[in-house]
């Protein structure tokens, strides 16, 4: 798949090719966007989103936020090091790599970095995976069957051994459709690289962390049986 790319002053926009034909810049927008059919913003951990339609489209735009001690310096401003360093596009690309790999990820659709001096802030859009919801969500609500935990760890299991690490795999991060389709989502920071025990093993502890948070912060219907059950996929 190719990315086109669109100049605009200060600012790079990357889209994919299967929606060049249709793009508009102010799919970017958002509330201010006149495409904008219907719209809702949410939080998702420090990450800004919004999902809208446009005609049969159903997209999720999503902005660029930083976490821990440099947020307090800069919310959502990067230190610019090259378009093509960006982290828009490198995540976009990224996108496309594992829709080509058979990855369930998002469908790739645009990414922008405005450049602001020295520093750029910057956003992602995807196609929406409908009717899902988040590995937290769900546990919530309840606890999840065997078969459920068993397809998580197969569908992780199928981006590590395409050398896909995602370096921040956690709860919120993986999403269950009502088929009970596993998909993996935020790919800022990650990349594809050769397959290493210790990177994989990493990316697990997290996750796992992850889940015991949930259930320590929520009464989430987590325990050690459902990782079990996790490696059970993986492993097989």
């Amino acid at each position: 798949m190719q990315l086109h790319e669109i100049d605009e002053h200060n600012t790079k926009i990357w889209v994919s090719d299967h929606v060049y034909s249709d793009f508009q810049v102010d799919w970017f927008e958002r509330i201010e966007s006149s495409a904008v059919a219907t719209i809702n913003e949410w939080q998702s951990g420090r990450q800004s989103v919004v999902r809208f339609e446009v005609g049969a489209r159903n997209m999720v735009l999503r902005h660029y936020c930083r976490g821990g001690l440099p947020a307090r310096i800069s919310k959502d401003q990067f230190v610019f090091r090259g378009f093509k360093a960006s982290r828009p596009f490198n995540e976009l690309n990224l996108l496309q790599d594992m829709k080509q790999l058979g990855l369930p990820v998002p469908e790739p659709i645009a990414s922008r970095c405005i450049l602001k001096g020295i520093l750029y802030k910057a956003d992602i859009l995807m196609s929406e995976i409908e009717y899902s919801k988040t590995l937290a969500q769900m546990l919530s609500e309840n606890s999840l069957e065997q078969q459920t935990w068993v397809k998580v760890g197969q569908t992780i299991r199928q981006f590590h051994q395409q050398g896909i690490r995602h370096v921040d795999l956690n709860a919120n991060n993986i999403l269950i459709d009502q088929a009970g389709d596993v998909h993996l989502i935020d790919f800022d920071r990650c990349a594809q690289r050769p397959y290493a025990q210790h990177w994989v093993r990493v990316d697990l502890e997290r996750l796992k962390r992850s889940l015991n948070k949930q259930k320590e912060s929520n009464n989430a219907g987590f325990q050690q049986r459902d990782f079990d059950w996790l490696m059970q996929g993986y492993q097989a």
